[in-house]
């Protein structure tokens, strides 16, 4: 038996069995490389074909973006000339300086009562005066409630046109009303031209004209001396 024991053969077998763990070993590292490396490739294809996809929609977007950049352009370019055609035509209907202040002006009567016939008659026969006289200056007592006196009237075109008025009484120190009446209130003046009768409102000057026999007579309304309202006018040929 102990001639059969060969010590050489167990040093071969256990090299040979530390060979083979190795050449395992390094099979299996191998092999886990390349299997490493076939799924990092994948996932790389994966990932181009996944970013050429996201780079392919932005494409899509950026052109979409550029079409309604291009549409809003074309909008506002339109919108611009629209604006600029709207205020031409704002202006041509709009008027601005004196026409402005004779539209306002016009409005301002009508809503004051004045016919539009009458109205339109004055503008289509309005001219230069001519034939003016030099300016006169009468006055009247402006009557109020406190004012127990007799009416007040001034007289212009040998009587065809009287003019009287009243307002509200001046106050004193204690509140009671005076007889005179107070300038910085409103006040009612009445243009009796025969059987017409205009009456004008408001707080002094106060300016209106009457036609009366062939002439027109303008009229300024002024603060007087206590209790008095001064009446300043001329006249001019009509038409």
């Amino acid at each position: 038996m102990l001639n059969d024991y060969d010590p050489s053969a167990r040093y071969k077998n256990r090299a040979a069995q530390r060979t083979a763990r190795m050449i395992s070993t390094l099979l299996v590292m191998v092999i886990s490389a390349a299997v490493g490396f076939w799924f990092g490739n994948q996932y790389a294809a994966e990932q181009q074909i996944s970013y050429r996809e996201q780079a392919k929609s932005l494409e899509q977007q950026n052109s979409e973006l550029q079409q309604s950049v291009t549409e809003l352009r074309a909008e506002a370019q339109t919108a611009n000339t629209r604006f600029i055609q709207l205020k031409k035509d704002y202006d041509a209907q709009i008027p601005e300086g004196p026409m402005q202040a004779l539209v306002t002006l016009v409005r301002e009567q009508l809503e004051d009562g004045m016919a539009p016939e009458r109205l339109s008659f004055l503008i289509r026969s309005a001219r230069p005066p001519t034939d003016c006289t030099q300016p006169e200056t009468k006055r009247f007592v402006v009557a109020t409630p406190a004012y127990d006196g007799p009416q007040s009237v001034v007289s212009v075109a040998d009587g065809a046109v009287k003019i009287y008025g009243n307002g509200e009484s001046a106050r004193n120190e204690k509140g009671n009303p005076e007889a005179w009446f107070d300038p910085a209130k409103k006040v009612t003046v009445q243009f009796k031209n025969g059987e017409t009768v205009e009456t004008k409102k408001g707080v002094l000057p106060l300016r209106h004209s009457v036609v009366s026999e062939g002439r027109e007579y303008r009229f300024t309304i002024e603060e007087g001396s206590r209790s008095f309202a001064r009446v300043v006018f001329d006249s001019c040929a009509y038409p």
